[in-house]
Protein backbone atom coordinates (compact mmCIF):
# COMPACT_ATOMS: atom_id res chain seq x y z
CA UNK A 1 0.00 0.00 0.00
CA UNK A 2 2.92 2.36 0.59
CA UNK A 3 4.18 1.98 -2.24
CA UNK A 4 1.37 2.69 -3.84
CA UNK A 5 0.69 5.78 -2.41
CA UNK A 6 4.33 7.17 -3.56
CA UNK A 7 3.71 6.06 -6.80
CA UNK A 8 0.57 8.18 -6.96
CA UNK A 9 2.02 11.41 -5.17
CA UNK A 10 5.08 10.61 -7.58
CA UNK A 11 3.07 10.61 -10.92
CA UNK A 12 1.35 13.52 -9.63
CA UNK A 13 4.22 15.95 -9.33
CA UNK A 14 5.77 14.79 -13.04
CA UNK A 15 3.81 16.78 -14.92
CA UNK A 16 5.23 19.87 -13.07
CA UNK A 17 8.57 21.89 -14.09
CA UNK A 18 11.69 21.10 -12.23
CA UNK A 19 10.89 24.97 -10.56
CA UNK A 20 7.30 24.12 -9.59
CA UNK A 21 8.70 20.63 -8.06
CA UNK A 22 11.53 22.82 -6.41
CA UNK A 23 8.83 25.42 -4.97
CA UNK A 24 6.07 23.36 -3.67
CA UNK A 25 9.36 21.28 -2.21
CA UNK A 26 9.97 24.85 -0.58
CA UNK A 27 6.21 25.67 1.04
CA UNK A 28 6.32 22.21 2.39
CA UNK A 29 9.99 23.00 3.90
CA UNK A 30 11.51 20.01 1.86
CA UNK A 31 14.83 21.63 -0.14
CA UNK A 32 15.81 19.94 -3.22
CA UNK A 33 19.08 20.13 -4.83
CA UNK A 34 18.88 22.36 -7.87
CA UNK A 35 20.87 19.55 -9.78
CA UNK A 36 18.76 16.62 -9.52
CA UNK A 37 16.98 15.19 -12.43
CA UNK A 38 13.07 15.87 -12.46
CA UNK A 39 12.59 12.63 -11.81
CA UNK A 40 14.58 12.75 -8.60
CA UNK A 41 13.17 15.46 -7.23
CA UNK A 42 9.93 14.35 -7.92
CA UNK A 43 11.00 10.85 -5.60
CA UNK A 44 12.41 12.69 -3.30
CA UNK A 45 9.24 15.06 -2.47
CA UNK A 46 6.86 12.11 -2.83
CA UNK A 47 8.94 10.13 -0.09
CA UNK A 48 9.20 13.69 2.20
CA UNK A 49 5.55 14.12 1.62
CA UNK A 50 4.65 10.43 2.51
CA UNK A 51 6.96 9.76 5.45
CA UNK A 52 8.07 12.44 6.74
CA UNK A 53 4.12 14.54 7.01
CA UNK A 54 4.77 15.59 10.71
CA UNK A 55 7.59 18.19 9.16
CA UNK A 56 5.45 19.90 6.46
CA UNK A 57 1.90 19.31 8.50
CA UNK A 58 3.18 21.67 11.83
CA UNK A 59 3.78 24.46 8.87
CA UNK A 60 0.30 24.48 7.69
CA UNK A 61 -2.22 26.63 9.05
CA UNK A 62 -4.23 25.71 12.41
CA UNK A 63 -7.11 25.56 10.70
CA UNK A 64 -6.38 23.40 8.14
CA UNK A 65 -4.97 21.38 11.18
CA UNK A 66 -8.36 21.81 12.77
CA UNK A 67 -10.03 21.00 9.16
CA UNK A 68 -7.99 17.73 9.08
CA UNK A 69 -8.27 16.37 13.25
CA UNK A 70 -12.04 16.73 11.89
CA UNK A 71 -11.11 14.56 8.48
CA UNK A 72 -9.35 11.74 9.78
CA UNK A 73 -11.45 10.37 11.97
CA UNK A 74 -13.95 9.39 9.46
CA UNK A 75 -13.65 7.15 7.02
CA UNK A 76 -11.38 7.00 4.28
CA UNK A 77 -13.07 8.62 1.17
CA UNK A 78 -15.61 10.20 3.97
CA UNK A 79 -16.86 14.05 2.75
CA UNK A 80 -17.03 16.20 5.47
CA UNK A 81 -19.22 19.27 4.60
CA UNK A 82 -19.44 22.93 6.28
CA UNK A 83 -20.23 26.72 5.90
CA UNK A 84 -18.75 27.78 2.59
CA UNK A 85 -15.08 28.79 3.48
CA UNK A 86 -13.69 31.99 2.38
CA UNK A 87 -10.70 31.30 1.46
CA UNK A 88 -8.89 28.67 -0.65
CA UNK A 89 -6.76 25.77 1.77
CA UNK A 90 -3.38 25.32 0.86
CA UNK A 91 -3.81 21.80 0.97
CA UNK A 92 -6.27 22.24 -1.92
CA UNK A 93 -3.94 23.82 -3.79
CA UNK A 94 -1.19 21.14 -3.24
CA UNK A 95 -3.37 18.47 -4.67
CA UNK A 96 -3.33 16.96 -1.00
CA UNK A 97 -7.44 17.33 -0.64
CA UNK A 98 -10.11 17.60 -2.95
CA UNK A 99 -12.98 20.62 -2.12
CA UNK A 100 -16.24 21.13 -3.51
CA UNK A 101 -18.16 24.32 -3.44
CA UNK A 102 -21.89 24.60 -3.47
CA UNK A 103 -23.88 28.03 -3.07
CA UNK A 104 -23.86 27.18 0.84
CA UNK A 105 -21.12 24.89 2.07
CA UNK A 106 -17.63 23.28 1.10
CA UNK A 107 -17.45 19.61 1.02
CA UNK A 108 -13.57 18.30 1.50
CA UNK A 109 -12.20 15.18 1.20
CA UNK A 110 -8.62 13.89 1.84
CA UNK A 111 -6.86 12.07 -0.81
CA UNK A 112 -7.14 8.65 -0.35
CA UNK A 113 -3.16 7.97 -0.56
CA UNK A 114 -2.51 10.60 2.07
CA UNK A 115 -5.11 9.56 4.24
CA UNK A 116 -3.07 6.88 6.42
CA UNK A 117 -0.41 8.83 6.32
CA UNK A 118 -1.92 12.30 7.12
CA UNK A 119 -3.56 9.84 10.25
CA UNK A 120 -0.14 8.91 11.46
CA UNK A 121 1.46 11.88 12.03
CA UNK A 122 -1.01 14.31 12.33
CA UNK A 123 -0.48 14.32 16.75
CA UNK A 124 3.04 14.79 16.34
CA UNK A 125 2.84 17.70 14.48
CA UNK A 126 0.34 19.21 16.61
CA UNK A 127 2.37 18.36 19.33
CA UNK A 128 5.06 19.84 17.89
CA UNK A 129 3.59 23.28 17.24
CA UNK A 130 1.91 23.18 21.21
CA UNK A 131 5.26 22.60 22.16
CA UNK A 132 6.87 25.70 19.98
CA UNK A 133 3.94 28.11 20.50
CA UNK A 134 3.55 28.24 16.78
CA UNK A 135 -0.64 28.79 17.34
CA UNK A 136 -0.31 32.12 19.46
CA UNK A 137 2.83 33.02 16.43
CA UNK A 138 0.24 32.44 13.88
CA UNK A 139 -2.37 34.10 15.40
CA UNK A 140 -0.69 36.95 15.36
CA UNK A 141 0.78 36.55 11.78
CA UNK A 142 -2.95 35.60 10.69
CA UNK A 143 -3.96 39.01 12.46
CA UNK A 144 -2.03 41.60 11.07
CA UNK A 145 -2.52 40.22 7.53
CA UNK A 146 -6.58 40.42 8.10
CA UNK A 147 -5.93 43.93 9.74
CA UNK A 148 -4.18 45.34 6.97
CA UNK A 149 -4.91 43.16 3.83
CA UNK A 150 -1.76 43.21 2.42
CA UNK A 151 1.98 44.62 4.90
CA UNK A 152 5.17 44.78 3.99
CA UNK A 153 7.20 41.75 5.22
CA UNK A 154 9.54 44.59 6.92
CA UNK A 155 6.87 45.55 8.90
CA UNK A 156 5.56 42.03 9.78
CA UNK A 157 8.84 41.39 11.27
CA UNK A 158 9.06 44.58 12.92
CA UNK A 159 5.57 43.76 14.51
CA UNK A 160 6.88 40.37 15.87
CA UNK A 161 10.43 41.78 17.23
CA UNK A 162 8.00 44.52 19.28
CA UNK A 163 5.72 41.76 20.96
CA UNK A 164 8.30 38.90 21.25
CA UNK A 165 11.53 41.30 22.63
CA UNK A 166 14.59 39.18 22.72
CA UNK A 167 15.76 41.32 26.38
CA UNK A 168 12.32 40.20 27.98
CA UNK A 169 12.05 36.96 26.59
CA UNK A 170 15.18 35.57 24.08
CA UNK A 171 13.53 31.65 23.61
CA UNK A 172 10.25 32.83 22.69
CA UNK A 173 11.61 35.90 20.53
CA UNK A 174 14.10 32.84 18.66
CA UNK A 175 10.80 31.02 18.16
CA UNK A 176 8.82 33.24 17.27
CA UNK A 177 10.97 34.10 13.96
CA UNK A 178 12.10 30.85 13.23
CA UNK A 179 8.17 30.26 13.30
CA UNK A 180 8.53 33.16 10.47
CA UNK A 181 10.91 31.83 8.34
CA UNK A 182 9.36 28.39 8.09
CA UNK A 183 5.62 29.20 8.35
CA UNK A 184 3.21 28.00 4.95
CA UNK A 185 1.46 31.27 5.37
CA UNK A 186 4.54 33.45 4.61
CA UNK A 187 5.66 31.78 2.30
CA UNK A 188 2.15 31.43 0.24
CA UNK A 189 0.97 35.34 0.99
CA UNK A 190 3.84 36.60 -1.02
CA UNK A 191 3.11 39.50 -3.38
CA UNK A 192 5.64 42.06 -4.97
CA UNK A 193 5.51 45.57 -6.38
CA UNK A 194 7.99 47.59 -7.12
CA UNK A 195 10.91 45.83 -5.36
CA UNK A 196 8.87 45.68 -2.38
CA UNK A 197 8.04 42.38 -0.66
CA UNK A 198 4.33 42.38 0.62
CA UNK A 199 2.26 39.50 2.30
CA UNK A 200 -1.43 39.26 1.84
CA UNK A 201 -4.36 37.36 3.57
CA UNK A 202 -5.01 34.22 2.83
CA UNK A 203 -8.58 35.64 2.46
CA UNK A 204 -9.86 35.42 -0.97
CA UNK A 205 -11.10 38.82 -2.37
CA UNK A 206 -11.18 40.68 -5.90
CA UNK A 207 -10.56 43.72 -3.62
CA UNK A 208 -7.34 43.16 -3.38
CA UNK A 209 -6.65 43.56 -6.15
CA UNK A 210 -7.30 47.39 -5.69
CA UNK A 211 -5.36 47.44 -2.44
CA UNK A 212 -1.72 48.83 -3.91
CA UNK A 213 -3.26 51.24 -6.43
CA UNK A 214 -5.90 52.92 -3.70
CA UNK A 215 -3.04 53.23 -1.42
CA UNK A 216 -0.81 54.95 -3.74
CA UNK A 217 -3.48 57.57 -4.42
CA UNK A 218 -3.62 57.87 -0.63
CA UNK A 219 -0.30 59.61 -0.26
CA UNK A 220 -1.39 61.56 3.11
CA UNK A 221 -1.25 58.26 4.80
CA UNK A 222 2.39 57.70 4.98
CA UNK A 223 1.95 54.89 8.09
CA UNK A 224 0.09 52.17 9.07
CA UNK A 225 -1.78 52.16 11.92
CA UNK A 226 -0.95 50.62 15.40
CA UNK A 227 -2.73 48.46 17.24
CA UNK A 228 -2.51 46.31 19.98
CA UNK A 229 -0.60 42.80 20.36
CA UNK A 230 -4.42 41.92 21.56
CA UNK A 231 -5.78 43.70 19.01
CA UNK A 232 -3.96 41.67 16.20
CA UNK A 233 -4.22 38.10 17.94
CA UNK A 234 -8.23 39.24 18.40
CA UNK A 235 -8.40 39.31 14.36
CA UNK A 236 -6.51 36.47 13.93
CA UNK A 237 -7.56 34.17 16.60
CA UNK A 238 -10.24 31.94 15.23
CA UNK A 239 -8.86 30.50 11.90
CA UNK A 240 -11.70 30.14 9.95
CA UNK A 241 -13.90 32.93 10.50
CA UNK A 242 -12.06 36.04 11.61
CA UNK A 243 -15.13 38.56 12.82
CA UNK A 244 -12.46 41.03 12.81
CA UNK A 245 -13.66 44.33 15.09
CA UNK A 246 -16.06 41.97 16.53
CA UNK A 247 -14.88 43.27 20.23
CA UNK A 248 -15.38 46.83 19.46
CA UNK A 249 -18.45 48.74 20.38
CA UNK A 250 -19.90 48.78 16.53
CA UNK A 251 -18.87 45.30 16.34
CA UNK A 252 -20.64 44.59 19.38
CA UNK A 253 -23.92 46.16 17.86
CA UNK A 254 -23.50 43.96 15.28
CA UNK A 255 -23.10 40.98 17.21
CA UNK A 256 -26.34 42.16 19.61
CA UNK A 257 -28.34 42.32 16.37
CA UNK A 258 -27.38 39.02 14.80
CA UNK A 259 -28.38 37.09 17.96
CA UNK A 260 -31.32 39.21 18.39
CA UNK A 261 -32.58 37.97 15.04
CA UNK A 262 -31.98 34.48 16.12
CA UNK A 263 -28.52 33.48 14.93
CA UNK A 264 -26.47 31.04 16.78
CA UNK A 265 -22.41 32.01 17.65
CA UNK A 266 -21.19 29.71 14.81
CA UNK A 267 -23.40 31.47 12.49
CA UNK A 268 -22.89 35.10 13.69
CA UNK A 269 -19.07 34.32 13.25
CA UNK A 270 -19.24 33.51 9.64
CA UNK A 271 -21.78 36.59 8.90
CA UNK A 272 -19.95 38.84 10.77
CA UNK A 273 -17.00 37.84 8.68
CA UNK A 274 -18.52 38.34 5.60
CA UNK A 275 -19.82 41.47 6.67
CA UNK A 276 -16.08 42.07 7.05
CA UNK A 277 -15.03 41.01 3.91
CA UNK A 278 -17.66 43.46 2.68
CA UNK A 279 -16.59 46.52 4.19
CA UNK A 280 -13.29 45.94 2.28
CA UNK A 281 -14.93 46.19 -1.46
CA UNK A 282 -14.33 49.51 -1.97
CA UNK A 283 -15.39 52.87 -0.60
CA UNK A 284 -18.53 53.69 -2.26
CA UNK A 285 -20.21 50.33 -1.76
CA UNK A 286 -22.22 50.27 1.99
CA UNK A 287 -24.70 47.80 4.04
CA UNK A 288 -26.79 47.34 0.72
CA UNK A 289 -23.94 45.13 -0.19
CA UNK A 290 -24.28 42.79 2.60
CA UNK A 291 -28.00 42.86 2.85
CA UNK A 292 -27.94 39.20 1.22
CA UNK A 293 -26.29 37.70 4.25
CA UNK A 294 -29.65 38.83 6.24
CA UNK A 295 -31.72 37.30 3.33
CA UNK A 296 -35.18 35.29 5.57
CA UNK A 297 -34.11 36.91 8.62
CA UNK A 298 -35.51 40.16 9.10
CA UNK A 299 -39.25 40.75 9.93
CA UNK A 300 -40.48 43.90 8.48
CA UNK A 301 -39.46 47.40 7.51
CA UNK A 302 -38.01 47.77 11.43
CA UNK A 303 -35.87 45.00 11.42
CA UNK A 304 -34.53 46.42 8.06
CA UNK A 305 -33.84 49.63 8.88
CA UNK A 306 -31.87 48.45 12.08
CA UNK A 307 -29.77 46.13 10.30
CA UNK A 308 -28.99 48.78 8.10
CA UNK A 309 -27.91 51.35 10.73
CA UNK A 310 -25.54 48.84 12.44
CA UNK A 311 -23.89 47.51 9.24
CA UNK A 312 -23.52 50.99 8.17
CA UNK A 313 -21.80 51.61 11.82
CA UNK A 314 -19.44 48.79 11.84
CA UNK A 315 -18.75 49.57 8.63
CA UNK A 316 -17.78 52.40 8.90
CA UNK A 317 -15.09 52.04 11.71
CA UNK A 318 -13.87 48.55 11.20
CA UNK A 319 -9.98 48.46 9.65
CA UNK A 320 -9.52 49.18 5.60
CA UNK A 321 -6.80 47.50 4.03
CA UNK A 322 -7.09 50.49 1.51
CA UNK A 323 -6.38 53.05 4.32
CA UNK A 324 -3.63 50.78 5.74
CA UNK A 325 -6.00 49.71 8.89
CA UNK A 326 -7.37 53.24 9.41
CA UNK A 327 -11.28 52.79 9.69
CA UNK A 328 -13.41 55.16 7.34
CA UNK A 329 -14.26 56.88 10.21
CA UNK A 330 -10.60 57.84 11.32
CA UNK A 331 -9.86 59.13 8.11
CA UNK A 332 -12.01 61.35 7.71
CA UNK A 333 -11.39 62.88 11.48
CA UNK A 334 -7.53 62.80 10.88
CA UNK A 335 -6.96 63.39 7.25
CA UNK A 336 -10.62 64.85 5.75
CA UNK A 337 -11.98 67.06 7.85
CA UNK A 338 -8.90 69.45 8.88
CA UNK A 339 -8.96 70.52 5.24
CA UNK A 340 -12.55 71.31 5.12
CA UNK A 341 -12.79 74.69 4.31
CA UNK A 342 -15.49 77.22 6.15
CA UNK A 343 -18.45 78.56 4.05
CA UNK A 344 -17.76 82.22 3.27
CA UNK A 345 -19.47 84.96 5.58
CA UNK A 346 -20.29 87.54 2.71
CA UNK A 347 -23.90 87.20 0.76
CA UNK A 348 -23.65 85.62 -3.23
CA UNK A 349 -24.01 88.50 -5.49
CA UNK A 350 -27.40 89.22 -6.66
CA UNK A 351 -28.87 86.86 -8.81
CA UNK A 352 -26.41 83.57 -8.15
CA UNK A 353 -28.14 80.41 -8.33
CA UNK A 354 -30.87 82.33 -10.62
CA UNK A 355 -31.34 80.75 -14.33
CA UNK A 356 -29.78 83.14 -17.61
CA UNK A 357 -32.82 84.60 -18.99
CA UNK A 358 -34.15 83.21 -22.56
CA UNK A 359 -33.55 85.56 -25.29
CA UNK A 360 -36.94 85.14 -27.84
CA UNK A 361 -35.57 85.22 -31.68
CA UNK A 362 -37.83 88.77 -32.06
CA UNK A 363 -35.96 89.98 -28.93
CA UNK A 364 -33.44 92.94 -28.99
CA UNK A 365 -29.75 91.19 -29.24
CA UNK A 366 -28.37 91.34 -25.29
CA UNK A 367 -25.39 92.77 -27.13
CA UNK A 368 -26.96 96.00 -27.14
CA UNK A 369 -26.75 96.50 -31.68
CA UNK A 370 -29.93 97.21 -31.47
CA UNK A 371 -31.10 94.28 -33.93
CA UNK A 372 -33.34 91.58 -33.32
CA UNK A 373 -31.46 88.86 -31.89
CA UNK A 374 -32.54 86.52 -34.95
CA UNK A 375 -30.65 88.97 -37.11
CA UNK A 376 -27.66 89.32 -34.61
CA UNK A 377 -26.24 86.57 -32.57
CA UNK A 378 -29.10 84.06 -32.54
CA UNK A 379 -28.15 83.36 -36.58
CA UNK A 380 -25.02 81.83 -35.44
CA UNK A 381 -26.64 79.96 -33.00
CA UNK A 382 -27.17 76.10 -34.14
Amino acid sequence: MLEQDLEFIYQSLMPRTKMQISQLGNMLGCELKSNLRKSEMATGLADYIINRSDEWLRYLPQRELDLLEIMVKQEKGSEFRTFLQPYRTMLGRFGFITEERTDDSSIFTIVPELYDSIKEHLPMALSFRAVNSYMDFEALLMGILNTYGLVKHKKVVEIFSAVYDFETDPQLAVQSMQFLYVSAVMRLSVVRDDGIIYHKTLMERNSLDDVIPERKSQVEIKDYRQFTKEEFMAAGFNPLYPFVGKDSPSGKKLTAFMEKIGLGEEERNVVGTLVWLNAQEGRTKGPMNAIHLFDGLLKGIDQLQEMMGVVQEYMNNVPKWIFKGYSSHEVFEKYEKPNLQPLPDQMPPMGFGMGVPRVGRNDPCPCGSGLKYKNCHGKYKS
